[in-house]
This record gives C-alpha cells, structure tokens and sequence, in this order.
C-alpha cells in the first residue's frame, strides 16, 4: 500500500518539476517490484478454507460432471416419452447394373421423413424410462453430496492438522522456554556450589531434548502447511494462517429426534433407498417382460419431400400413418424359464429390501455411538483444559523455587514434562471433537461448512 501511494504521490507531481514521461517510466519501473512483493497470507476458519478448498477440488467438479450428465439424460428421457421419434432419411444410388458408372445425381435422390411413437409398452414403457432415469439422477446428486461431504471432511482434517502442529510448535516454544531457564539457574547455582554436575548435566540434556522436540514440531507444521495448500491449489510453501472460534459449541439436540431427522436426511441411506428403488423398478420390469406383452405404436410416413431437387410426390398414400398394436408372449419350455424368472426378480427385491433395513439398523447404532463419543470427548476437554491450567501454575511456582534453591530438579522437570503432554492432548482433544461434531452433522444429512 505504501509503494502504491508513492506511485500516485510520484505521477501527481505537477509536470513543472517532473516530466510526464519520467513520471510514467518511474511508475512503469515500480510495477514489476511491487508484483514481486510476496502477498499477505489469507486467514482462514474452518468453515472458509472447507469452502476454497470445495471450489479448487478437481474430484468434486468430475462428481459435478457425472451428475450434470444423469440430469441430461433424464430430460433427454421426458422428452423420449412425451414426443415421437423423427428420422429425416435421404438415399442416392451410386452405382448399378444399369447405368455402369459413378455417379451423384439430384434427381435420382429418393427422400423420406418419419415419425415413430410408442403410445404403450406393458413391459417397458417410456414411462418406466422416465422413472429409470429420474432414479439415476437421484442417484447421480446423493453420489454428488457425498463427494462434497468426503472432502469437506477432508479439508476439515487438513485445517486442524495445520492448526494442530502450530499448537504444538507453541507448546514447543513454551518448554524450551522454560527448559532454558532451568539450565540458566541450575549452571548459576551449580557454580555457587548448591547443584550437583549431575542435575547440570540433567538439565541440558533436557534444554538439547526441547529443541529436538521443536525440530520436529516445526517440521510437522511446514509439512501440514503443504497438505493445507494442496487443497487450495497454492503453492506448498504459500504462508496461511488458521483461527479457530472460541465460543462454545451448542449443545447436542435430543436423541430420539436427530435419530427421526437422520434416518430421513442421511444421504448415505438415501442413496441406499433409490438403490432398492431402481432394483425394484428393475424387477417390475423383467417380471412384466415375462407376462403377455401388449404393445400400441403409431407412425407418420411421407416420401419425396423434394429437399435436394427430387421431384415432391403426393397423392394417396403419402404422407402414411398407422396406429397399430401387437400382443405377444415369450416363454420358454412350458413356462418354466418364464416362473424361473419371476421368482428370481421378486427374490431380488426382497434382498434389496433387506439390505436396506439391514443399513438402517447399522446406521441407528453408529448413530448413538458417535453421540456418546461426543459427549465423552467433551467432558474430557474440559477435565484437560483444567489440567493445563494446574500445571502451569504448578510449573511457574516450581520454576520461581527452583531459581530460589528450594525445588527439586525431578519435582520440575516431571512438571514440564506433564505440562507438554496436557497441553499437547488438550490439542488433540479439541480437534477430535470438531471432527467428532462435523462426523455427526454428516450423520443428520446437514452441510456443516455452510
């Protein structure tokens, strides 16, 4: 912003001081550095980097692809069954015993335009087509929103790993803090004589130990850092900063109800349900195939239409049209296929009644236990938060007596090794719980990142 105002302060500068010229080459010179700036990192919550990395997903536009083509094929499907069927046919005669020469001739062009259209097919008609067709739409949008919810998951996992590994740099920090401090008041004290060698040598084996262990969680950071950027398709290395809300998160609705709301939003046991519904379409279909087949067809018929020089013809028979209907019975050997193969379609449908209750009683149990999971989780974020809170009262009064003469170098060093750990599942536990509430939202049908 200041190079921006010093371009426009430098072209504002009355022409009697600067040329126009030098003014506009001065600003021309300055674009390419101000280009060359590196951009401020964005910030993100979890709710707008679920969102960036929704929009960058090249998976989900292919998902988006595949449904935008169930959903032309189900318009293409209403209008198969509401229109007939045209065929615009033009023949010419090449070649013939005849006239033994190539040739292309106008008027030796024979023209006809026709209309076709099935007005009934018990076995098959454009209806069911039509059904078909809308299930495979149906199909085509839950397959769709699953592909969202997976990698609005995924995004979610990225965002609290980044987030995750910068809170374990920070505790990182805080124990080579406080390891550092340590060792300056163990080497002051072992010179005046009050320490031993041994709580010395104790002391900056654990200060190395730290900084190892910030090593590694700084390592873990940059490597988070570059899976965050993947989903954004930016650069690996691309600064981002993440911000969690700390307010509270409401509590969990009754039982009885989000189980009611889930069993009929989930879109996993949606997609289960137009599967059972396809499977039973699929059946009635091959059942009505193997009954008496009674068929209604009408046709529109006209020759010579004169599009390409032909003489036009007319007169009685042309244009023809005819509405006919047929009834016909395929059966094997004394009906015995045709028995065979209605039993085998109803048991199908039954198998796929079946499974369905079967995914429903799965779903109800998983659906109670990721509640439980998340009322356990939260009590135990709340029983960590007050461990973390003790000891680093119990680690700031134990590093004051230590500089003091007066604690023991085991007492403080198992207090910043308890400190570390609380703090570091406390981070832990908290992420567990917002991918726990995000997994249940899933559950109830809902997008969570909206």
């Amino acid at each position: 912003m200041v190079s921006l105002r010093l371009i426009g302060l430098w072209t504002q500068v009355p022409p009697a001081r600067v040329p126009h010229n030098i003014r506009m080459r001065f600003a021309a010179s300055l674009l390419p550095v101000l280009l060359a700036l590196p951009a401020a990192a964005s910030t993100y919550t979890p709710r707008g980097y679920i969102t960036a990395a929704l929009e960058s997903s090249p998976s989900l536009r292919s998902s988006q692809k595949t449904w935008e083509k169930a959903q032309n094929a189900y318009r293409a499907a209403l209008f198969d069954a509401g229109l007939p069927t045209l065929t615009l046919s033009l023949t010419n005669r090449l070649y013939d015993d005849e006239d033994p020469t190539w040739r292309l001739r106008r008027r030796e062009t024979a023209s006809s335009l026709s209309a076709n259209w099935n007005l009934y097919d018990s076995s098959r008609s454009p209806l069911i087509k039509v059904k078909s067709a809308r299930l495979d739409h149906e199909a085509a949008c839950l397959a769709f929103e699953t592909a969202r919810q997976d990698e609005a998951l995924k995004a979610l996992r990225r965002f609290f790993a980044l987030y995750s590994a910068r809170r374990r740099v920070v505790t990182a920090q805080a124990d080579l803090k406080s390891r550092e401090r340590q060792h300056a008041d163990t080497k002051e004290q072992f010179d005046s004589g009050t320490r031993s060698r041994i709580d010395l040598t104790q002391s900056e084996g654990d200060k190395l130990q730290s900084e190892v262990s910030l090593a590694q969680a700084q390592a873990a950071a940059r490597k988070a850092l570059f899976s965050f950027n993947e989903l954004l398709n930016a650069e690996p290395d691309a600064e981002q900063g993440v911000e969690v809300s700390s307010s509270a998160a409401p509590a969990l609705g009754p039982a009885a109800g989000d189980l009611s709301r889930a069993l009929r939003d989930n879109v996993a046991l949606g997609a289960a349900r137009v599967t059972l519904e396809k499977t039973r379409l699929s059946a009635g279909a091959s059942l009505r195939g193997s009954l008496p087949v009674l068929k209604v067809d009408a046709a529109w018929t006209k020759t010579g239409l004169g599009v390409v020089g032909e003489p036009g013809r007319r007169g009685t028979g042309n244009p023809d049209y005819s509405a006919g209907a047929s009834l016909s019975l395929p059966f094997g050997f004394l009906g015995a296929q045709n028995a065979f193969n209605i039993a085998g379609q109803r048991a199908a449908a039954e198998a796929g009644e079946l499974t369905l209750r079967d995914a429903e009683r799965a779903f109800k149990t998983a659906f109670l236990n990721a509640r439980e999971d998340i009322e356990l989780q939260t009590k135990s974020l709340k029983l960590l938060e007050f461990q973390v809170k003790a000891q680093q009262e119990a680690t700031d009064n134990l590093l004051v007596e230590y500089s003091q003469g007066g604690a023991q170098f085991l007492q403080l060093d198992t207090a910043q090794s308890k400190l570390r750990e609380s703090s570091n599942a406390l981070t832990d536990a908290t992420n567990a719980l917002e991918l726990s509430r995000a997994g249940y939202a899933v559950l109830l049908g809902e997008a969570f990142w909206e």
